[in-house]
C-alpha cells in the first residue's frame, strides 16, 4: 500500500461549531476548486483530442453512420444539461425549506425542556413532519429526474451504438457487420459517451475556478497577512478591528468534544455495518428491495441480450444466401435489438420508481423514528447529550440518509451485478476460466480492503477539525491559513491514494483480458462469441472502479445510519400515556403531599431531594427558598416527574404521580421560568397550540395579563409571528404571556420562578397582582434565592442540599433567624 503524508492534531485546532452557516464553507469549496484547477485544464485540452480520435478509428468502421450516434450523443448531453438545470432549480428550493426545517429542529432542541415541561411534544412533532413533508415532496421530484440520470448512464451506450450501427447496415445492403467492427465500434461509442459528458462539466468547473481565483486574490491581496484578521461570510471578506488580534481566536482553541467525536465514530465503525444495513433495507421495505433486486437483474439481461443479439447476428450473417435472406435477417435482428433497447429503459425507469419509493419510505421512517426517540428522551439526559450531537445527527446525518446513500447504493447495486453478468458470460462462453474466478476475486477483495480503510481514514481527516477550512465568525489569518495548508494536503493524499488504487484495479482488469484472451486463442470458438466476451471483459474495468468507491461510501453512510439508531436503544422517559387516566377534571383542590420522598440527582448519583414529608394545602401560596439553585430545580423536576422517585411518593389530591402518564401530569401543571420561552410560530400557537379554546377566551387572558392592547396593534394579532413579536414585547411582558398561558389552561398548581433582575419592577408587580387574584383557588410555588421575595406567602419551606429544613409562616422563620440565614 503506498505511504500517506498523515497529519498530527495541533492542540491548537478546534471543532466546527454548530452554528457555522454553509456561507462559512464557501472558502473550502473555493479552495478545492482551484487546487482541482491542473485537473481540468488538462481535460480540457485532452477531451477533444480524444474525441476526434474515436470519431476518426469510427469513422473508418461505419463511415457516415458515425454521425448519426454522435449527433445523437449530443443530443442527449443538450437534455441532460437542461434537467441538470431543472434539477439546480429545484435544489435551490430545497435549501429554502431545508433551512426552515433546519431552524425548527434546533429551536426543538434548545427548548426541549420547555416543551416537555408544557406536553407539547405531539404538537411539534407534527410541525417538523409537515416541515419534512414538504422537503420531501421536492426530494420525490428529484429522484424521480434521477430516473433520466439512469437511462442516461445505462441506456445511452446502447442506443448511441444501436444508432450508429443500424444506419450503417440500413444505408448499404452491402453493409455487413463482422466481429471485428462489432468489437470495434462498440468499445469505441462506449468511451466516447463519457468523454463527450464531461466537456460541459469541465467548461463549468473552468469558470467556477476563474471566480474562486479572482475572490481568493481578493482575500491574500486585501492586506499584511501578518497583522490582519478576516471574516468570511455571504462570500464577502470584511477585516476585524486591528486590536482584536490580541484576542484568541476560535482555532487557537481545542474543542473538548474533537476527539470524543472521532473517538465515537471509530466505535461506531468497530461495531460493524451489519445492523446498520438491515436497519435500513427494513426501512426501505423488504418489498421495495425485492422489487428492485428483481428489475436490476432483468435490467442485466437484457444488456447481456443486447451484446449477445449482436455477436449471434455477426455470425448468422456468415450463412445467409441472397439479398432478400440478408434483409429479413437484418431487418429482423435491428427489431429485436430495438424491442431489448426499449424493455432496457422500461425496466430502467421502473428501478428508478422502485429506488424513490424505497429510499423515500427510508427516510421518512427513519426520521420519524429519530424525531421520537429524541422527544421521548428524559429531560436530563437531553439536556447533558451534547447538543451538537442531536443536530448532526438530524441534519447531516439525514442528509446524508437522504442524497447520498441511495445514489450509493444504487452504484453499488449496479457495479455488482456488471461484475457478476461479467463473469457468468465469459464463464458461460469459456468454462475453464471458472477456475481463475476464485483467485481473482480473492485479489479483488484484498485491494478493496486495504482501499475502503484509507478511504475512510482520509475521509475523517477532511472532517478534523485542523483540516477544514470553514471559518467562524472570528478567526485570525495565521490560523486560518494553517487548515487551508493541511486541507489541501489532505486532497493531495485521496488523490494519491486513489490514483493508485485505480492502477491496481486496471491491473485486475488487465489480468481478466489478459487471460480471456490466451484462452481465446486455445480454443478459436465461433467469431461471434469471441467478440461478445471481449466486450464484456473490456468493459469489466468501470464497473470494478465503481464497485470499490461505491462500497467504501456505503461503509461510511452506514455511520449516518448507526447515529440515528443510537438514540432508539437509550433510555426513554416514562409514558406519556398509561391506562389509568386521571379523571379530566383533577386535581380539583390542588393538594400536594410529599410521602418520605426521595429523588437522585441524574448521572450523579447522590440524593437530590431526601426524606421530603410535608403537606401543601389546597390553595395555599408557599415559598420556596434555598441558597442553591440546584435545590429548587430538583423540586421542580420532581413535580413534573423529569427525575422518577427513588423512595417515597408525591401525591395530588391523593393520587400518586407516578400512576399517571406525563402529559397527564405534566398538563395540569404550568411554571412560569425565570426566563420564559416562546415557540417560533404564531402568538395564538404559544398560548393555545391544540385550539382547545375559542378566540374570545384567548383574547380575554390576553387582558387580564393588560397585553391585549399591544397584541391588536401587530399587524396579524393572534396570528402575528412570535420571531417578531419577541423583539416587541419586554422579558416581563413575555412572563404575562406565559401566565395568560397558565389562564387559559385553568390549571390548579403554578410554579413560579424568582423574576431576573432585568423585568421592571412595574411588570413583575402585576404578575404578583395577577397570580394573587386570579390564582387566588390554586396552589402556587414561589421559587426563589431571595428570601426578601415570598414574605407574602403563606408559609414558607426552606431547603438545604435536598433536605427540609422548616416549614413554616415566613414571620415565625424570621423569629427564629432561619428565612435571611438562607
Amino acid at each position: 500500500m503506498h505511504k500517506l503524508f498523515w497529519l498530527t492534531p495541533s492542540t491548537g485546532s478546534s471543532q466546527l461549531q454548530s452554528n457555522t452557516t454553509d456561507a462559512d464553507t464557501l472558502l473550502s469549496v473555493e479552495v478545492e476548486r482551484v487546487a482541482g484547477l491542473g485537473v481540468t485544464l488538462a481535460c480540457l485540452w485532452s477531451s477533444p483530442l480524444r474525441v476526434a480520435l474515436y470519431l476518426s478509428l469510427l469513422w473508418r468502421e461505419l463511415g457516415p453512420g458515425v454521425l448519426v450516434g454522435a449527433a445523437l450523443l449530443i443530443v442527449l448531453i443538450s437534455v441532460r444539461i437542461a434537467v441538470e438545470r431543472k434539477v439546480k432549480q429545484l435544489r435551490s428550493s430545497q435549501e429554502i425549506i431545508r433551512e426552515r426545517s433546519e431552524k425548527l429542529v434546533k429551536e426543538m432542541l434548545h427548548k426541549l425542556k420547555a416543551l416537555k415541561f408544557l406536553a407539547w411534544e405531539p404538537w411539534f412533532h407534527q410541525r417538523v413532519s409537515e416541515s419534512r413533508a414538504s422537503e420531501l415532496e421536492i426530494l420525490q421530484i428529484l429522484r424521480y429526474l434521477t430516473a433520466f440520470s439512469l437511462l442516461d448512464s445505462i441506456c445511452m451506450p446502447f442506443l448511441v451504438s444501436f444508432s450508429g450501427l443500424g444506419l450503417f447496415v440500413l444505408v448499404d445492403d452491402g453493409n455487413v457487420l463482422t466481429p471485428s467492427q462489432i468489437f470495434t465500434c462498440l468499445c469505441y461509442f462506449r468511451l466516447l459517451c463519457p468523454t463527450l459528458q464531461e466537456l460541459p462539466a469541465h467548461f463549468s468547473g473552468l469558470k467556477q475556478a476563474q471566480q474562486s481565483l479572482c475572490h481568493l486574490e481578493k482575500v491574500f491581496l486585501s492586506k499584511d497577512l501578518g497583522t490582519s484578521h478576516l471574516v468570511t461570510t455571504e462570500g464577502t471578506t470584511e477585516e476585524l478591528p486591528p486590536d482584536s488580534s490580541q484576542q484568541q481566536c476560535h482555532r487557537c482553541k481545542r474543542d473538548k468534544h474533537s476527539d470524543s467525536d472521532e473517538e465515537r465514530d471509530h466505535q461506531l465503525f468497530q461495531k460493524g455495518s451489519g445492523e446498520a444495513r438491515r436497519l435500513y433495507l427494513s426501512a426501505f421495505g423488504w418489498h421495495w428491495v425485492a422489487f428492485y433486486s428483481v428489475v436490476f437483474l432483468c435490467v442485466c439481461a437484457v444488456c447481456i441480450a443486447q451484446d449477445g443479439v449482436l455477436s449471434v447476428w455477426t455470425g448468422e450473417a456468415k450463412e445467409v444466401q441472397g439479398l432478400e435472406e440478408w434483409r429479413e435477417l437484418r431487418n429482423s435482428r435491428l427489431s429485436v435489438c430495438g424491442l431489448l433497447g426499449l424493455l432496457q429503459a422500461l425496466l430502467v425507469c421502473c428501478s428508478a420508481y422502485c429506488q424513490t419509493s424505497g429510499s423515500l419510505r427510508a427516510s421518512v421512517t427513519l426520521h420519524s423514528e429519530l424525531l421520537s426517540d429524541v422527544l421521548h428522551l428524559p429531560v436530563h439526559t437531553a439536556q447533558t447529550t451534547v447538543t451538537k450531537h442531536l443536530l448532526h445527527t438530524f441534519i447531516q446525518d439525514m442528509r446524508v440518509i437522504d442524497e447520498k446513500l441511495p445514489k450509493h447504493l444504487h452504484s453499488w447495486v449496479w457495479s455488482l451485478l456488471e461484475i457478476l453478468s461479467t463473469i457468468t458470460v465469459i464463464c458461460f462462453v469459456m468454462p475453464i476460466f471458472s477456475l481463475a474466478v476464485c483467485p481473482l476475486i480473492i485479489l479483488f477483495l484484498h485491494i478493496q480492503s486495504h482501499f475502503s480503510s484509507a478511504h475512510i481514514q482520509i475521509r475523517h481527516m477532511e472532517t478534523n477539525p485542523i483540516v477544514s477550512v470553514t471559518s467562524h465568525k472570528e478567526v485570525c489569518q495565521q490560523h486560518w491559513l494553517y487548515p487551508m495548508n493541511q486541507n489541501l494536503l489532505v486532497k493531495y493524499n485521496r488523490t494519491i491514494s486513489e490514483s493508485w488504487f485505480v492502477l491496481q484495479l486496471d491491473a485486475v482488469a488487465g489480468i481478466v483480458l489478459f487471460l480471456v484472451s490466451l484462452v481465446l486463442l486455445q480454443t478459436q470458438p465461433n467469431s461471434g462469441l469471441v467478440a461478445l466476451v471481449l466486450i464484456s471483459a473490456f468493459n469489466v474495468r468501470e464497473p470494478l472502479h465503481r464497485y470499490s468507491q461505491a462500497a467504501s461510501d456505503v461503509d461510511i453512510d452506514m455511520l449516518s445510519i448507526q447515529r440515528v439508531s443510537e438514540f432508539a436503544k437509550m433510555e426513554k422517559e416514562a409514558a406519556w400515556t398509561v391506562a389509568y387516566r386521571a379523571p379530566f377534571d383533577w386535581p380539583q383542590q390542588g393538594e400536594v403531599k410529599f410521602r418520605n420522598y426521595e429523588c437522585e440527582a441524574p448521572f450523579i448519583f447522590t440524593p437530590a431531594i431526601r426524606g421530603l414529608n410535608l403537606i401543601i394545602l389546597k390553595g395555599e401560596k408557599i415559598g420556596v427558598v434555598s441558597r442553591e439553585k440546584a435545590d429548587t430545580d430538583h423540586l421542580v423536576n420532581c413535580l413534573f416527574r423529569a427525575v422518577e422517585a427513588s423512595s417515597g411518593a408525591v401525591l395530588i389530591d391523593g393520587v400518586n404521580i407516578a400512576c399517571v402518564g406525563l402529559h397527564d401530569l405534566r398538563s395540569r401543571l404550568q411554571i412560569i421560568s425565570q426566563v420564559p420561552v416562546l415557540f417560533s410560530g404564531p402568538l395564538r400557537a404559544n398560548l393555545d397550540p391544540f385550539a382547545r379554546h375559542t378566540d374570545a377566551q384567548v383574547w380575554l387572558a390576553l387582558e387580564l395579563c393588560h397585553l391585549k392592547e399591544q397584541v391588536q396593534q401587530f399587524p396579524a394579532q393572534l396570528l402575528h409571528p412570535t420571531q417578531r413579536t419577541s423583539f416587541v414585547l419586554s422579558l416581563g411582558q413575555r412572563r404575562l404571556l406565559c401566565l395568560a398561558r397558565a389562564m387559559l389552561e385553568r390549571v390548579k398548581i403554578l410554579l413560579v420562578e424568582e423574576a431576573p433582575p432585568c423585568v421592571d419592577l412595574a411588570t413583575e408587580h402585576l404578575a404578583q397582582q395577577l397570580i394573587h387574584t386570579e390564582f387566588k383557588d390554586c396552589t402556587v410555588l414561589w421559587l426563589t434565592q431571595n428570601p426578601l421575595t415570598v414574605m407574602h406567602t403563606d408559609r414558607v419551606l426552606v431547603l438545604k442540599k435536598g433536605q427540609a429544613l422548616k416549614f413554616d409562616a415566613p414571620s415565625t422563620l424570621l423569629q427564629q433567624r432561619l428565612l435571611l440565614s438562607q
